[in-house]
């Protein structure tokens, strides 16, 4: 075998080799993108549950178009002064919970802001595939990144175990409802003993409204954490893992909506209290 034909060979073997190689590192990354991309996905769900908690407070209880405009009507007969654009809405809906506009664009900014940390860091991801080299670079760039959105995640989660949204307006009706009722001498006690019992019901009703409001969007928050506790692990350790590895961590993510599905309320205040703490740690 002459000496350009045998360099000939080892040039090709060594294309092949690379190119196998590169497929091989193209094919791992596309995989831990999808471990990205499932803690992408429950952070965004878990920051628009929070948003529609956050504008729960604030709602009052439905009513039908007809019942809403003749207490509009009701209260412009009675309403003496001017109407104005800081008035409007309380002579439209008395009993839903007015917030400050600017405290409102604050919110929104600051749950705006959020998301988009998140999204950034899932789009680090989008061309990741594209060379071995660079691509298990970006990786082990991004783990610094992922800890401090870990860390953020779980003093949000914290915070909202300790404190979750209320139902505030409908809270406020019903304790109006209820000192409406203790104040009414019109009724005997039976009538009274009724009204308390109906009140009660729907008492009850709101609380539990508002537990599952706060129960699901807790879950949602605890779900997020545990993926990107395994999606830094997956991260950190990268270089060691194969693609087998890589997709057994996929599965489990999606196992793991199964399991925290089946957790309890009490479970999940654990679950979010301890978050907390491995925060502030």
């Amino acid at each position: 075998m002459t000496a350009s034909k045998f360099s000939q060979i080892c040039r090709t073997t060594l294309i092949v080799a690379t190119l196998s190689f590169l497929a091989a590192c193209s094919q791992k990354a596309e995989t831990l993108k999808l471990s990205v991309t499932q803690f992408g996905t429950a952070t965004q769900a878990a920051f628009d549950s929070y948003g529609t908690a956050y504008d729960a407070q604030f709602s009052s209880f439905s009513k039908a178009p007809s019942a809403q405009r003749d207490e509009f009507v009701t209260n412009m007969t009675d309403f003496t002064g001017t109407v104005s654009a800081s008035n409007i809405d309380v002579l439209i809906d008395p009993d839903g919970a007015k917030i400050d506009p600017s405290v409102a664009r604050k919110w929104q900014d600051t749950l705006s802001g959020l998301r988009t940390q998140y999204q950034q860091f899932v789009a680090i991801f989008d061309n990741i595939e594209a060379g071995s080299a660079l691509g298990a670079s970006a990786v082990t760039q991004s783990g610094p990144i992922l800890e401090k959105l870990r860390a953020q995640l779980a003093t949000i989660t914290g915070d909202f175990t300790k404190n979750p949204p209320q139902l505030l307006a409908k809270r406020s009706t019903l304790i109006a409802k209820l000192n409406a009722i203790r104040a009414d001498k019109t009724d005997d006690q039976d009538a009274h003993t009724l009204r308390y019992q109906l009140w009660w019901q729907d008492w009850q009703a709101l609380t539990e409204a508002e537990k599952q409001m706060q129960t699901d969007t807790l879950r949602k928050f605890v779900s997020a954490n545990i993926l990107g506790n395994r999606l830094q692990n997956q991260i950190d350790t990268y270089a060691k893992l194969d693609v087998a590895s890589l997709l057994s961590a996929v599965e489990q993510g999606i196992s793991l909506a199964g399991d925290i599905n089946k957790m309890s309320p009490q479970e999940l205040i654990t679950q979010g209290t301890a978050l907390a703490q491995t925060a502030t740690n």
